[in-house]
């Protein structure tokens, strides 16, 4: 099990503007995933690059980010997200007064990096790894549970599940572990609980869980406030085996409107 508070995330200013926070990877214990949260101040550019032996993706999760994904120039705001598939070349740049930031997330340790010449623009059907927030149907996998998949199989993915999970208070996923498989979860809004192996540890906004193969884990919000969890999966179908476990922290009702 690994927590990381935000305090103790590793800053890294990567280019002028530019500021990377590992919020997972090896460093955490962590051996099928990384991840990270990349601020971009405005004016700042990721440039035009490729990854030879991973994909990556990108979820936006505050301001707004001009992209080229393979040649395509998509604007992305809040809750939108881009796949970077093996070889595929792509850039990010804040032209915006505020602020931007996204997470990333691949299965490679170490990825390799290569820089590349920008490409003509592509005025063809924007691939399917570039998911606008507007075409993510919810689904509501739990009671006071509300899912958005921004990044699975269906939109091209063939390493990552990505989701973004909404707690309303008193909700709380079932119990379960994962057999071969590492799960990320980061508290990107508000309180939250993870248990572990029995344990019940409070996740702070910023704060990241790491679930390691067979670990017994969950999370719950038992705070009165809605809370929002980022989690990354290093394959497209984790299998997860139920366990029975109550909660000892005592949860609010959970709100029926």
């Amino acid at each position: 099990m690994t927590i990381l508070v935000r305090a103790d995330q590793t800053t890294r200013e990567s280019r002028p503007g530019v500021v990377g926070l590992g919020i997972g990877g090896p460093e955490t214990g962590a051996t099928q995933m990384t991840a990270g949260l990349n601020t971009l101040a405005p004016g700042a550019i990721i440039g035009y690059h490729s990854h030879p032996d991973a994909e990556i993706m990108h979820y936006v999760i505050e301001g707004d980010v001009e992209g080229v994904i393979d040649g395509h120039r998509v604007n992305l705001h809040k809750g939108d997200g881009a796949l970077a598939p093996v070889n595929v070349k792509h850039s990010f740049e804040n032209r915006s007064g505020a602020p931007a930031r996204f997470i990333t997330a691949g299965t490679t340790i170490g990825a390799g990096r290569e820089e590349q010449d920008p490409d003509p623009p592509n005025h063809g059907p924007l691939p399917k790894y570039v998911v606008f927030a507007e075409d993510i149907t919810p689904t509501y996998p739990w009671p006071g549970a509300e899912r958005f998949d921004p990044m699975d199989a269906s939109f091209g993915s063939s390493t990552l599940l990505f989701a973004r999970i909404v707690f309303a208070p008193g909700s709380a996923a079932p119990a379960h572990f994962h057999p071969e498989t590492e799960e990320f979860m980061y508290c990107l809004e508000g309180e939250l609980m993870a248990m572990y192996n029995g344990d019940e540890i409070p996740l702070h906004t910023g704060d990241m869980f790491l679930a390691e193969p067979g670990a017994h884990h969950t999370i719950f919000n038992a705070s009165n406030d809605t809370a929002v969890l980022i989690a990354i999966h290093p394959t497209t179908a984790p299998v997860r085996e139920p366990i029975e476990w109550t909660p000892s922290t005592p949860l609010p009702p959970i709100p029926t409107n």
